[in-house]
């Protein structure tokens, strides 16, 4: 595997095996919800967000549209009730007021939330299986606690999980032959599953089986955007 530094667009790598430095362009994957961010020291930072606990994000952002339209509601409510004693810029105050006293509980509980189900979930082994939020450095993959060699990749596949009425996509990092033994999987939105598959495949530097891909995206009924 290499190590690279970021440079300008690019990226500089080293190839360990040849001794020598070269340059490599990856753009930049385009996601629904997904987040992929290179630091300034070369790392590169992923996360998938389908898993997130947070509150805003649920259902692909509509909860956070929901719950942001009915703080609205709220405003406009206490604007118009206020009005006939209070005056226009009165009363606009006081909905604006009572807007924001509720996305402030809003954010407030939802970082609660999530502080709390994440602390749960770095008591086990959550984060082996579960790359929500991992770094990579060109040689080791980082999901929490744990630390995977990026030699140990051999290919990344596409995955869903159906259980009732809940469907769960991921991109399952593997070791191994064909099938093989999953290292990880990065839970996406749908419509993010072939774009992560195909990045991973690119930073990862393993084969992209394009067929397979296809297949699946065909089987599933998405349209890749």
């Amino acid at each position: 595997m290499f190590e690279h530094t970021s440079i300008s667009d690019n990226n500089l790598c080293y190839d360990i095996k040849k001794n020598e430095p070269f340059l490599i362009v990856m753009s930049s994957p385009e996601f629904h919800l997904a987040k992929v961010k290179e630091m300034h020291n070369g790392v590169v930072r992923v996360k998938g967000n389908a898993n997130s606990v947070n509150l805003l994000r649920m259902e692909g952002g509509f909860v956070g549209e929901v719950l942001v339209g009915f703080c609205v509601i709220l405003g406009l409510f206490f604007s118009v009730m206020t009005y006939g004693k209070n005056g226009l810029f009165e009363s606009v105050k006081i909905g604006l007021g009572v807007f924001l006293f509720f996305i402030a509980f809003i954010l407030l509980l939802t970082g609660l939330v999530s502080g709390l189900i994440s602390s749960l979930r770095s008591l086990g082994n959550y984060y082996q299986k579960y790359w929500d939020d991992f770094t990579f450095d060109g040689v080791t993959v980082k999901s929490r606690k744990f630390q995977i060699d990026a030699s140990e990749i051999t290919f990344v596949r596409p995955r869903v999980d159906k259980s009732g009425d809940e469907v769960e996509f991921s991109a399952s990092v593997r070791s191994g032959p064909k099938g093989g033994r999953e290292l990880g999987r990065i839970v996406v939105d749908g419509f993010d599953v072939a774009n992560m598959v195909e990045y991973l495949s690119s930073l990862f530097d393993v084969p992209l089986d394009e067929e397979g891909l296809e297949k699946f995206l065909k089987k599933e009924g998405i349209t890749p955007k």
